[in-house]
């Protein structure tokens, strides 16, 4: 069993009257019998490990007049104020008879934490065993009269209590000899539930008894896995659901064990998860125990809502729907083991998946090492950059399993569920990428939102984003679980309201906008394009594992199509990833907006940091050697590079753009496709600039194209020189736009795509001699491959000829010399 983290002893606490027994209860799990002789106050008891529990120590501490020491440091603290006051300035604790169930000195106060600490006694208390004598009915009255207030107001509820009665034997001969009505047996148990509703902290009541040796052990175990599972961090003992820690983690989960995408877990996933945690497999019979207990625990629930004043409110979702279980019902299975204290199984799935005691999920390293930090290292591989066919396919199901738009779009509310996992549930490239991928070599372009008009220019039509601010309340979900590799009971379930919902205080912004699905995807490609292990580890926390197979047969469509198709409709995708360099932001900054659509001037600018954003473009493109055009989308995540940045200046910054750009690396094997080379041409300094960025960045292999920007149609056009640099390069000429005509030039897009697309199009230097060059060694090749095989065919016909005026025999004597 897995051990918490941290957790190297456990100090148990045992208090209560005088004459209820602390002692013998102590010695009795010691020793394994019981003494009639005992000390009135035992020392400390240090414990080895229990190997079936845990790897922890564990200290018992007896105490006498336990209550004298607690009610002192109360004074104490009271005492530091002569309004009777204690320093939270609530009244004192002790100045009521009437004790109150509400805290009102913290431990960690100045003074009483002092008294505490100056006490061996209360000094680092894990847990607390708080023991009463079932004979007498005085000593139980104390637990909730005096005890359990006494406690709360010390410790604040933080600490387990478990409840021993003790002495049950004699409580059982008092009922043997005067048997108790029917009425004062149901008293007494709902004297216990009420304790137990009153004071969350109580973990458990046992009944035991030192003399017979009955229960011993449960006490003590039970308040050491109190404090090896804690309760705190799975459930709101006040507002009686998960916590929402809690809640995001088994929805991960649960995500992560829906193979199919259908929102349900069916007895093949459950037994998945069964496997996955436990490494035992579950058998039918234990897959319809599972289904039997939450639907009696749902049929509670509905009647309990039924029978509710003012029924107006709906009814609870669905446990399970189709023979397979919700997340709603999944929920229910953790909510129900937590209801009957068996909190191992929760929390071995959670150490197991991965999470720790505060519920953190920690990302693989495997995933965290994968394209960080080594953009200068000669193991860079570009291919990470990259979304492989498994993500793909997780985040195209995501897709059509979140949306609700029948329009194909997903909205803030959808966005809202997909990334309810989050501590935060907004998407990575939004506001949260600041901080998210602070150190990484671009940052997104959150200035503005990228959300071009559907209109026709020039046959380029930009995907449609609805600009409707959106406001959205994000619907509950209903919470409550039990898990897998242990039976559940078959005992009734306890009466946990599943309706009950966590809340998380978070409102959808107004700035969230639908997405289509290929500008879903994109979105994706480019955040992997600006940090790949980041990218995954977004995945990782969303649900998706790599290792985990997914089941075709009943996968989405959509999820099984290759990257190179989008389910909308089977439209054709390309993706070009652009690196724009220049002297001039502003022609730079047009040159963005020219390529996304924003068909706006752009405002001054002041980057210090490489910037990228990304759209979708529909373009016609030829589709086959017909020439028959086709509608194609076009991916487009283009990186701003900022002239302030120090490019030439640093040699780190200039090797994280070589490599980038493939300078390290064989031909294709780079992150972005095409450089974008942006200058003045009536500046010479500016073209300079961008020849100084092609000599030093640029491998020889590295597509470029050259734009030259001007600030009106009437400006003088110098053409001659960028013209000669390129035909000496046998490189496309430069393409020329006016700056204040760009907004609605669709050249440059066409120009672009042309550029990563057409084979004939001279994007490379010297190209088109490198092909004929490369063609030549091919007819070369073959013409040595054809005359090699001719003289093998006269080689074996001579041979043969002369085989048939000899023997077989004689042949190979003269063949092998050993013969």
């Amino acid at each position: 069993m897995k051990m918490r983290e941290g957790v190297s002893n456990i100090s148990i606490l045992v208090l209560g009257d005088e004459g209820v027994g602390k002692s013998s209860l102590i010695s009795t799990f010691v020793s394994r019998h019981f003494s009639e002789q005992i000390p009135k106050l035992l020392t400390r008891v240090h414990l080895p490990p229990d190997p079936l529990l845990s790897d922890s120590t564990t200290t018992i501490v007896d105490t006498h007049d336990g209550d004298t020491a607690l009610q002192n440091a109360l004074s104490l603290s009271a005492s530091g104020n002569k309004d009777g006051k204690s320093s939270s300035g609530n009244e004192s604790p002790l100045s009521s008879s009437t004790p109150s169930p509400s805290p009102s000195i913290d431990i960690d106060d100045k003074q009483s934490a002092e008294s505490f600490l100056a006490s061996t006694v209360f000094r680092n208390v894990d847990a607390m065993v708080l023991v009463y004598d079932m004979s007498r009915e005085e000593s139980f009255n104390r637990l909730e009269e005096y005890w359990l207030p006494l406690i709360e107001r010390c410790y604040r509820g933080n600490i387990p209590v478990i409840i021993a009665g003790n002495k049950v034997d004699l409580f059982v001969q008092q009922q043997q000899q005067t048997p108790p009505s029917q009425t004062t047996t149901a008293r007494s148990r709902q004297q216990i539930i009420s304790l137990l509703q009153r004071f969350k902290f109580v973990r458990q009541c046992i009944k035991c008894s030192a003399k017979n040796v009955l229960h011993v052990d449960d006490i003590f175990n039970k308040a050491k896995v109190a404090v090896i599972y804690p309760i705190k961090p799975l459930y709101d003992l006040v507002g009686e659901r998960l916590t929402p820690a809690c809640s995001r983690a088994f929805t991960r989960i649960f995500r992560m064990f829906d193979l199919d995408r259908d929102g349900l877990l069916s007895d093949d996933e459950l037994m998945a998860f069964q496997s996955k945690i436990w490494g035992e497999t579950l058998v039918e019979r234990d897959v319809t125990e599972w289904k039997n207990a939450l639907s009696r625990h749902d049929s509670i629930i509905h009647r309990r809502e039924e029978a509710s004043v003012g029924s107006g409110s709906q009814r609870s979702e669905e446990v399970i729907v189709n023979d397979k279980i919700t997340l709603t019902g999944f929920l229910t299975i953790i909510d129900i083991f937590i209801s009957q204290n068996r909190l191992e199984v929760p929390w071995t799935a959670l150490w197991t998946l991965g999470y720790d005691d505060e519920m953190n999920l920690h990302i693989p390293e495997s995933i965290l090492s994968s394209g960080q930090n080594d953009l200068d290292s000669n193991n860079f591989d570009p291919s990470v950059w990259r979304l492989n066919s498994s993500e793909v396919d997780f985040l195209s199901s995501i897709f059509y399993q979140f949306r609700s738009d029948g329009e194909g779009m997903l909205s803030a509310e959808d966005l809202h569920s997909i990334f309810s996992v989050s501590s935060t549930p907004l998407p990575p490239w939004g506001a949260r990428s600041k901080k998210l991928l602070d150190g990484c070599f671009s940052l997104p372009r959150i200035d503005e939102e990228i959300t071009p008009p559907s209109s026709l220019v020039a046959g380029v039509t930009f995907d449609h984003e609805i600009e409707e601010q959106i406001s959205a309340d994000p619907s509950p979900t209903s919470l409550s679980v039990s898990a897998g590799g242990v039976t559940i009971s078959s005992s009734p379930l306890p009466s946990i309201d599943v309706s009950k919902t966590t809340e998380l205080d978070f409102t959808v912004p107004a700035n969230v906008k639908p997405l289509t699905y290929l500008s879903w995807m994109n979105h994706w490609h480019m955040f992997c394009t600006l940090s790949p292990s980041r990218f995954r580890a977004e995945l990782f926390c969303l649900g998706h594992v790599g290792d985990m197979p997914v089941r075709s047969k009943t996968h989405h469509a959509a999820a099984t199509l290759p990257p190179s198709i989008s389910p909308d409709g089977g439209t054709q995708t390309i993706f070009i990833r652009a690196l724009v360099l220049g002297s001039s932001d502003h022609a730079k900054r047009s040159i963005i907006n020219n390529l996304h659509g924003i068909h706006q001037e752009c405002s001054a600018l002041n980057l210090t940091h490489p910037e990228t954003s990304c759209s979708v473009a529909r373009v016609m493109l030829p589709k086959n050697k017909d020439k028959l055009e086709t509608e194609t989308a076009v991916h487009l995540i283009v990186t701003e590079i900022p002239s302030s940045y120090p490019v030439s200046e640093k040699i780190s910054l200039r090797n994280k753009i070589s490599a980038l750009l493939g300078k390290q690396n064989a031909a294709g094997e780079r992150v972005y496709d095409v450089a974008v080379l942006v200058f003045d041409t009536g500046d010479e300094s500016s073209w300079e600039y961008a020849k100084g960025i092609e000599s030093n960045l640029l491998t020889e292999n590295m597509p470029r194209i050259f734009i030259g920007t001007r600030e009106n149609q009437r400006d003088s056009l110098s053409v001659c020189e960028h013209q000669n640099h390129c035909r000496n390069m046998d490189l496309e000429e430069p393409l020329t736009l006016s700056l204040d005509e760009i907004i609605e030039d669709s050249s440059l897009l066409r120009h672009l795509v042309r550029c990563t697309q057409d084979e004939s199009f001279r994007s490379i230097p010297h190209g088109e001699r490198h092909r004929r060059l490369a063609a030549l060694k091919r007819k070369c090749m073959w013409f040595t491959s054809v005359v090699s095989v001719g003289l093998v065919v006269v080689f074996v016909f001579r041979e043969t000829k002369k085989v048939e005026k000899g023997s077989w025999r004689h042949y190979f004597q003269r063949l092998l010399p050993f013969s």
